[in-house]
Protein backbone atom coordinates (compact mmCIF):
# COMPACT_ATOMS: atom_id res chain seq x y z
CA UNK A 1 0.00 0.00 0.00
CA UNK A 2 1.27 3.47 -0.88
CA UNK A 3 1.08 6.72 1.08
CA UNK A 4 -0.06 9.85 -0.73
CA UNK A 5 -0.92 13.41 0.25
CA UNK A 6 -4.51 14.42 -0.52
CA UNK A 7 -6.63 17.54 -0.30
CA UNK A 8 -9.96 16.51 1.25
CA UNK A 9 -13.09 17.76 3.06
CA UNK A 10 -12.76 17.67 6.84
CA UNK A 11 -15.33 14.85 7.24
CA UNK A 12 -13.30 12.43 5.12
CA UNK A 13 -10.90 11.04 7.77
CA UNK A 14 -13.86 9.96 9.94
CA UNK A 15 -16.00 8.48 7.17
CA UNK A 16 -16.96 4.80 7.60
CA UNK A 17 -18.95 2.51 5.30
CA UNK A 18 -22.20 1.17 6.81
CA UNK A 19 -21.59 -2.19 5.08
CA UNK A 20 -24.55 -4.52 5.72
CA UNK A 21 -26.56 -1.78 7.47
CA UNK A 22 -26.96 0.25 4.25
CA UNK A 23 -30.59 0.60 3.11
CA UNK A 24 -29.67 1.28 -0.52
CA UNK A 25 -26.46 -0.65 -1.03
CA UNK A 26 -24.14 0.34 -3.86
CA UNK A 27 -24.07 -3.32 -5.00
CA UNK A 28 -27.84 -3.42 -5.52
CA UNK A 29 -29.11 -2.42 -8.94
CA UNK A 30 -26.10 -0.29 -9.85
CA UNK A 31 -24.04 -1.22 -12.93
CA UNK A 32 -20.45 -2.01 -11.85
CA UNK A 33 -17.78 -2.15 -14.56
CA UNK A 34 -14.50 -4.05 -14.16
CA UNK A 35 -11.22 -3.21 -15.81
CA UNK A 36 -9.07 -5.90 -17.40
CA UNK A 37 -6.87 -5.90 -14.27
CA UNK A 38 -9.96 -6.16 -12.00
CA UNK A 39 -11.31 -9.08 -14.03
CA UNK A 40 -8.19 -11.22 -13.87
CA UNK A 41 -7.55 -10.37 -10.19
CA UNK A 42 -11.07 -11.51 -9.23
CA UNK A 43 -11.44 -14.52 -11.52
CA UNK A 44 -7.90 -15.71 -10.72
CA UNK A 45 -8.26 -15.47 -6.94
CA UNK A 46 -7.82 -18.62 -4.84
CA UNK A 47 -11.03 -19.08 -2.90
CA UNK A 48 -13.59 -21.56 -1.63
CA UNK A 49 -15.74 -23.59 -4.04
CA UNK A 50 -18.82 -21.65 -2.87
CA UNK A 51 -17.23 -18.27 -3.63
CA UNK A 52 -15.88 -19.60 -6.95
CA UNK A 53 -19.44 -20.47 -8.01
CA UNK A 54 -20.61 -16.94 -7.12
CA UNK A 55 -17.74 -15.37 -9.07
CA UNK A 56 -18.44 -17.53 -12.12
CA UNK A 57 -22.12 -16.61 -11.96
CA UNK A 58 -21.63 -12.92 -11.17
CA UNK A 59 -18.77 -11.78 -13.41
CA UNK A 60 -19.18 -11.56 -17.18
CA UNK A 61 -17.21 -9.95 -19.99
CA UNK A 62 -18.93 -7.14 -21.91
CA UNK A 63 -19.73 -7.32 -25.61
CA UNK A 64 -17.07 -4.82 -26.69
CA UNK A 65 -14.36 -5.01 -24.01
CA UNK A 66 -11.65 -2.41 -23.49
CA UNK A 67 -8.85 -2.38 -20.89
CA UNK A 68 -10.84 0.16 -18.86
CA UNK A 69 -14.22 -1.62 -19.20
CA UNK A 70 -13.56 -5.30 -19.75
CA UNK A 71 -16.32 -6.95 -17.71
CA UNK A 72 -19.27 -6.18 -15.43
CA UNK A 73 -20.96 -7.57 -12.33
CA UNK A 74 -24.27 -9.32 -12.98
CA UNK A 75 -27.29 -9.05 -10.69
CA UNK A 76 -29.82 -11.65 -9.65
CA UNK A 77 -33.60 -11.38 -10.11
CA UNK A 78 -33.90 -9.10 -7.06
CA UNK A 79 -31.20 -6.70 -8.30
CA UNK A 80 -28.50 -7.89 -5.89
CA UNK A 81 -24.92 -8.57 -6.92
CA UNK A 82 -24.32 -12.35 -6.83
CA UNK A 83 -21.44 -11.72 -4.42
CA UNK A 84 -23.64 -9.98 -1.85
CA UNK A 85 -24.26 -12.10 1.25
CA UNK A 86 -27.51 -12.22 3.24
CA UNK A 87 -26.13 -9.83 5.87
CA UNK A 88 -25.38 -7.26 3.12
CA UNK A 89 -21.62 -7.70 3.07
CA UNK A 90 -19.54 -8.65 0.01
CA UNK A 91 -18.49 -12.33 -0.02
CA UNK A 92 -15.33 -11.47 -1.94
CA UNK A 93 -14.34 -8.86 0.64
CA UNK A 94 -15.29 -11.07 3.59
CA UNK A 95 -13.22 -14.04 2.40
CA UNK A 96 -10.25 -12.45 0.59
CA UNK A 97 -10.03 -8.83 1.80
CA UNK A 98 -10.47 -5.49 0.09
CA UNK A 99 -7.37 -5.71 -2.12
CA UNK A 100 -9.05 -8.31 -4.35
CA UNK A 101 -12.04 -6.05 -5.05
CA UNK A 102 -12.59 -4.12 -8.25
CA UNK A 103 -11.31 -0.56 -7.89
CA UNK A 104 -14.82 0.90 -7.95
CA UNK A 105 -16.00 -1.47 -5.18
CA UNK A 106 -12.84 -0.94 -3.13
CA UNK A 107 -13.04 2.85 -3.25
CA UNK A 108 -16.74 3.81 -3.46
CA UNK A 109 -18.04 6.23 -2.26
CA UNK A 110 -14.56 7.73 -2.29
CA UNK A 111 -13.57 9.60 -5.42
CA UNK A 112 -9.90 10.23 -6.21
CA UNK A 113 -8.82 12.89 -8.69
CA UNK A 114 -5.43 14.13 -9.81
CA UNK A 115 -5.23 17.86 -10.44
CA UNK A 116 -2.28 20.01 -11.49
CA UNK A 117 -1.51 20.91 -7.87
CA UNK A 118 -1.91 17.42 -6.39
CA UNK A 119 -4.33 14.64 -5.46
CA UNK A 120 -7.84 15.18 -4.09
CA UNK A 121 -10.18 12.72 -2.41
CA UNK A 122 -13.74 13.03 -1.13
CA UNK A 123 -16.97 11.04 -0.84
CA UNK A 124 -19.93 11.03 -3.22
CA UNK A 125 -23.30 12.38 -2.11
CA UNK A 126 -24.89 9.28 -3.65
CA UNK A 127 -23.88 7.38 -0.49
CA UNK A 128 -26.56 7.57 2.20
CA UNK A 129 -23.93 7.54 4.98
CA UNK A 130 -22.50 10.81 3.61
CA UNK A 131 -25.93 12.45 3.49
CA UNK A 132 -26.82 11.20 6.98
CA UNK A 133 -23.68 12.85 8.35
CA UNK A 134 -24.71 16.13 6.70
CA UNK A 135 -28.17 15.93 8.29
CA UNK A 136 -26.54 16.10 11.72
CA UNK A 137 -23.90 18.72 10.96
CA UNK A 138 -24.21 22.50 11.42
CA UNK A 139 -20.63 23.77 10.91
CA UNK A 140 -19.61 24.60 7.32
CA UNK A 141 -17.35 22.11 5.58
CA UNK A 142 -13.66 22.97 5.63
CA UNK A 143 -10.76 21.44 3.70
CA UNK A 144 -7.44 20.04 4.79
CA UNK A 145 -4.36 18.31 3.41
CA UNK A 146 -3.50 14.92 4.87
CA UNK A 147 -1.45 11.83 4.07
CA UNK A 148 -3.48 8.65 3.51
CA UNK A 149 -2.49 5.07 2.72
CA UNK A 150 -4.27 4.07 -0.48
CA UNK A 151 -3.67 2.07 -3.64
CA UNK A 152 -4.52 4.58 -6.33
CA UNK A 153 -6.78 3.46 -9.18
CA UNK A 154 -5.69 4.12 -12.77
CA UNK A 155 -6.77 7.61 -13.74
CA UNK A 156 -7.26 9.24 -17.10
CA UNK A 157 -5.26 12.34 -17.85
CA UNK A 158 -7.30 15.54 -17.90
CA UNK A 159 -8.52 16.38 -21.41
CA UNK A 160 -9.87 19.89 -20.84
CA UNK A 161 -7.81 22.65 -19.24
CA UNK A 162 -8.93 26.01 -17.86
CA UNK A 163 -6.43 28.83 -17.67
CA UNK A 164 -6.51 29.83 -14.03
CA UNK A 165 -2.85 30.91 -14.14
CA UNK A 166 -1.89 28.51 -11.36
CA UNK A 167 -4.74 29.48 -9.02
CA UNK A 168 -7.30 26.74 -9.65
CA UNK A 169 -7.81 25.68 -6.03
CA UNK A 170 -7.94 29.26 -4.76
CA UNK A 171 -10.63 30.01 -7.37
CA UNK A 172 -12.63 26.89 -6.52
CA UNK A 173 -12.36 27.51 -2.79
CA UNK A 174 -13.48 31.11 -3.23
CA UNK A 175 -16.61 29.93 -5.07
CA UNK A 176 -17.26 27.36 -2.34
CA UNK A 177 -17.08 30.14 0.26
CA UNK A 178 -19.76 32.03 -1.70
CA UNK A 179 -21.97 28.94 -1.43
CA UNK A 180 -21.30 28.90 2.33
CA UNK A 181 -22.25 32.55 2.89
CA UNK A 182 -25.14 32.19 5.34
CA UNK A 183 -26.07 35.85 5.19
CA UNK A 184 -27.92 34.84 2.00
CA UNK A 185 -30.54 32.23 1.14
CA UNK A 186 -29.45 29.35 -1.11
CA UNK A 187 -31.06 30.91 -4.23
CA UNK A 188 -29.33 34.20 -3.40
CA UNK A 189 -25.99 32.40 -3.02
CA UNK A 190 -26.48 30.80 -6.43
CA UNK A 191 -27.30 34.18 -7.94
CA UNK A 192 -24.14 35.62 -6.36
CA UNK A 193 -22.22 32.63 -7.74
CA UNK A 194 -23.52 33.38 -11.23
CA UNK A 195 -22.31 36.98 -11.03
CA UNK A 196 -18.89 35.88 -9.75
CA UNK A 197 -18.53 33.31 -12.53
CA UNK A 198 -19.29 35.95 -15.15
CA UNK A 199 -16.55 38.13 -13.66
CA UNK A 200 -14.21 35.13 -13.44
CA UNK A 201 -14.65 34.32 -17.13
CA UNK A 202 -13.50 37.81 -18.05
CA UNK A 203 -10.62 37.67 -15.55
CA UNK A 204 -9.33 34.34 -16.87
CA UNK A 205 -9.26 35.78 -20.38
CA UNK A 206 -7.28 38.81 -19.19
CA UNK A 207 -4.44 37.07 -17.33
CA UNK A 208 -3.07 36.26 -13.89
CA UNK A 209 -3.26 39.80 -12.56
CA UNK A 210 -6.98 39.93 -13.33
CA UNK A 211 -7.55 36.51 -11.68
CA UNK A 212 -5.73 37.71 -8.55
CA UNK A 213 -7.86 40.87 -8.64
CA UNK A 214 -10.98 38.70 -8.82
CA UNK A 215 -9.79 36.62 -5.87
CA UNK A 216 -9.08 39.69 -3.75
CA UNK A 217 -12.12 41.76 -4.76
CA UNK A 218 -14.59 42.57 -1.94
CA UNK A 219 -17.94 40.80 -2.14
CA UNK A 220 -20.72 42.92 -3.61
CA UNK A 221 -23.48 41.39 -1.50
CA UNK A 222 -26.79 39.89 -2.54
CA UNK A 223 -27.81 40.60 -6.15
CA UNK A 224 -30.69 43.04 -6.12
CA UNK A 225 -32.97 40.93 -8.31
CA UNK A 226 -33.07 38.23 -5.61
CA UNK A 227 -34.06 40.57 -2.81
CA UNK A 228 -37.56 39.16 -3.03
CA UNK A 229 -39.17 36.36 -5.03
CA UNK A 230 -42.59 37.31 -6.38
CA UNK A 231 -45.43 34.86 -6.90
CA UNK A 232 -45.27 35.11 -10.69
CA UNK A 233 -41.61 34.06 -10.65
CA UNK A 234 -42.55 31.12 -8.45
CA UNK A 235 -45.32 30.10 -10.86
CA UNK A 236 -42.90 30.17 -13.79
CA UNK A 237 -40.32 28.21 -11.82
CA UNK A 238 -42.88 25.61 -10.75
CA UNK A 239 -44.20 25.18 -14.29
CA UNK A 240 -40.66 24.71 -15.62
CA UNK A 241 -39.79 22.27 -12.81
CA UNK A 242 -42.91 20.19 -13.52
CA UNK A 243 -42.12 19.95 -17.23
CA UNK A 244 -38.51 19.11 -16.42
CA UNK A 245 -39.50 16.31 -14.00
CA UNK A 246 -42.01 14.88 -16.49
CA UNK A 247 -39.24 14.57 -19.08
CA UNK A 248 -36.81 13.25 -16.50
CA UNK A 249 -39.21 10.52 -15.40
CA UNK A 250 -39.18 9.21 -18.97
CA UNK A 251 -35.39 8.77 -18.84
CA UNK A 252 -34.39 7.90 -15.28
CA UNK A 253 -35.11 5.01 -12.92
CA UNK A 254 -33.19 6.56 -10.01
CA UNK A 255 -35.72 9.28 -9.13
CA UNK A 256 -38.85 8.16 -11.01
CA UNK A 257 -40.88 7.24 -7.91
CA UNK A 258 -39.98 10.52 -6.19
CA UNK A 259 -40.78 12.46 -9.36
CA UNK A 260 -44.17 10.81 -9.78
CA UNK A 261 -45.05 11.53 -6.14
CA UNK A 262 -44.12 15.19 -6.52
CA UNK A 263 -46.07 15.55 -9.76
CA UNK A 264 -49.04 13.89 -8.05
CA UNK A 265 -48.93 16.51 -5.29
CA UNK A 266 -48.59 19.54 -7.54
CA UNK A 267 -50.54 18.23 -10.53
CA UNK A 268 -50.48 20.28 -13.69
CA UNK A 269 -49.43 23.91 -13.48
CA UNK A 270 -52.98 25.17 -12.91
CA UNK A 271 -53.94 28.22 -10.90
CA UNK A 272 -53.89 26.27 -7.61
CA UNK A 273 -50.52 24.53 -8.19
CA UNK A 274 -48.59 27.31 -6.48
CA UNK A 275 -50.78 27.15 -3.38
CA UNK A 276 -50.24 23.39 -3.21
CA UNK A 277 -46.51 23.94 -3.60
CA UNK A 278 -46.40 26.54 -0.81
CA UNK A 279 -48.36 24.24 1.54
CA UNK A 280 -45.97 21.35 0.78
CA UNK A 281 -43.02 23.71 1.24
CA UNK A 282 -44.19 24.55 4.77
CA UNK A 283 -44.46 20.83 5.53
CA UNK A 284 -40.97 20.15 4.24
CA UNK A 285 -39.36 23.01 6.16
CA UNK A 286 -41.11 21.90 9.36
CA UNK A 287 -39.97 18.31 8.83
CA UNK A 288 -36.36 19.34 8.09
CA UNK A 289 -35.84 22.70 9.86
CA UNK A 290 -32.12 22.84 9.01
CA UNK A 291 -32.77 22.06 5.33
CA UNK A 292 -30.78 25.07 4.11
CA UNK A 293 -27.68 23.97 6.02
CA UNK A 294 -28.07 20.41 4.68
CA UNK A 295 -28.42 21.74 1.12
CA UNK A 296 -25.32 23.87 1.63
CA UNK A 297 -23.30 20.82 2.69
CA UNK A 298 -24.57 18.73 -0.24
CA UNK A 299 -23.87 21.43 -2.82
CA UNK A 300 -20.42 22.26 -1.41
CA UNK A 301 -19.46 18.58 -1.28
CA UNK A 302 -20.70 18.14 -4.85
CA UNK A 303 -18.75 21.20 -6.01
CA UNK A 304 -15.56 19.76 -4.52
CA UNK A 305 -16.27 16.24 -5.81
CA UNK A 306 -16.68 17.36 -9.46
CA UNK A 307 -14.01 20.12 -9.36
CA UNK A 308 -16.65 22.82 -10.01
CA UNK A 309 -16.54 24.84 -12.20
CA UNK A 310 -13.60 23.10 -13.91
CA UNK A 311 -15.01 19.63 -14.53
CA UNK A 312 -13.08 17.76 -17.22
CA UNK A 313 -15.46 18.43 -20.11
CA UNK A 314 -15.68 21.08 -22.84
CA UNK A 315 -18.31 23.28 -21.22
CA UNK A 316 -18.14 26.98 -20.43
CA UNK A 317 -18.64 28.30 -16.90
CA UNK A 318 -22.17 29.46 -17.72
CA UNK A 319 -23.29 25.91 -18.51
CA UNK A 320 -21.54 24.55 -15.42
CA UNK A 321 -23.43 27.09 -13.33
CA UNK A 322 -26.76 26.14 -14.93
CA UNK A 323 -26.03 22.46 -14.24
CA UNK A 324 -25.42 23.26 -10.55
CA UNK A 325 -28.70 25.20 -10.39
CA UNK A 326 -30.57 22.21 -11.80
CA UNK A 327 -29.06 19.96 -9.13
CA UNK A 328 -30.27 22.35 -6.41
CA UNK A 329 -33.73 22.72 -7.97
CA UNK A 330 -34.18 18.97 -8.45
CA UNK A 331 -33.30 18.37 -4.79
CA UNK A 332 -35.66 21.12 -3.65
CA UNK A 333 -38.60 20.23 -5.90
CA UNK A 334 -38.51 16.53 -5.02
CA UNK A 335 -37.99 17.17 -1.30
CA UNK A 336 -40.97 19.55 -1.16
CA UNK A 337 -43.08 17.25 -3.35
CA UNK A 338 -42.35 14.25 -1.11
CA UNK A 339 -42.68 16.06 2.24
CA UNK A 340 -45.87 14.14 3.10
CA UNK A 341 -44.36 10.78 2.15
CA UNK A 342 -41.05 11.34 3.96
CA UNK A 343 -41.78 10.71 7.63
CA UNK A 344 -38.22 10.94 8.95
CA UNK A 345 -34.84 12.51 8.19
CA UNK A 346 -33.76 9.04 7.02
CA UNK A 347 -36.39 9.20 4.27
CA UNK A 348 -35.03 12.54 3.09
CA UNK A 349 -31.49 11.09 3.14
CA UNK A 350 -32.67 8.31 0.82
CA UNK A 351 -34.26 10.86 -1.52
CA UNK A 352 -31.15 13.07 -1.66
CA UNK A 353 -28.84 10.09 -2.22
CA UNK A 354 -31.11 8.90 -5.06
CA UNK A 355 -30.83 12.29 -6.75
CA UNK A 356 -27.05 12.16 -6.55
CA UNK A 357 -26.99 8.60 -7.90
CA UNK A 358 -28.47 10.14 -11.02
CA UNK A 359 -26.31 13.26 -10.95
CA UNK A 360 -22.92 11.73 -10.13
CA UNK A 361 -23.09 8.46 -12.08
CA UNK A 362 -24.40 9.81 -15.37
CA UNK A 363 -23.96 12.92 -17.50
CA UNK A 364 -27.29 14.16 -16.14
CA UNK A 365 -26.17 17.57 -14.96
CA UNK A 366 -24.83 18.80 -18.29
CA UNK A 367 -27.55 17.01 -20.29
CA UNK A 368 -30.04 18.91 -18.15
CA UNK A 369 -28.75 22.15 -19.68
CA UNK A 370 -29.73 20.81 -23.11
CA UNK A 371 -33.10 19.71 -21.73
CA UNK A 372 -33.78 23.21 -20.43
CA UNK A 373 -33.09 24.53 -23.91
CA UNK A 374 -35.50 21.94 -25.37
CA UNK A 375 -38.13 23.16 -22.90
CA UNK A 376 -37.70 26.72 -24.15
CA UNK A 377 -35.82 28.17 -21.17
CA UNK A 378 -33.99 31.28 -22.39
CA UNK A 379 -30.27 30.44 -22.53
CA UNK A 380 -29.16 33.77 -21.04
CA UNK A 381 -31.45 33.18 -18.06
CA UNK A 382 -30.48 29.52 -17.83
CA UNK A 383 -32.05 27.91 -14.77
CA UNK A 384 -32.91 31.25 -13.13
CA UNK A 385 -36.68 30.54 -13.00
CA UNK A 386 -35.95 27.38 -10.97
CA UNK A 387 -34.21 29.43 -8.28
CA UNK A 388 -37.53 30.90 -7.20
CA UNK A 389 -38.54 27.52 -5.74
Amino acid sequence: MERHEFRMPDYYPGFACKMGACRNACCTGWPVSLSLADYFRITGAECSAELREKIDRGVQTVLEPTPERYASMRHDYSGNCYLRMEDGRCALHAQLGENVLADVCRLYPRGVRKEADGLEISCANSCEAVIEAFLEREAPLTFLTRTEELRLPPHAERKVFFETHGHQWEVRHSLIRTMQDRTMSIPERLAALKARLEELTRAMESGEEAVLGWLNAPRTGTPERNAAIDRESMRRGLALAERFIERLDERSDAVRAYGETALGVFGSADENALERYLAAERKFEAALPLWETVFEHMLVNHMFFICFPFEDRPEDLKNEFTALCVVYSLLRFLAVGNAEACTSSRDFADLFAAVFRLVEHTSFDILSVRLLEELGAVHDAGADPLLSL
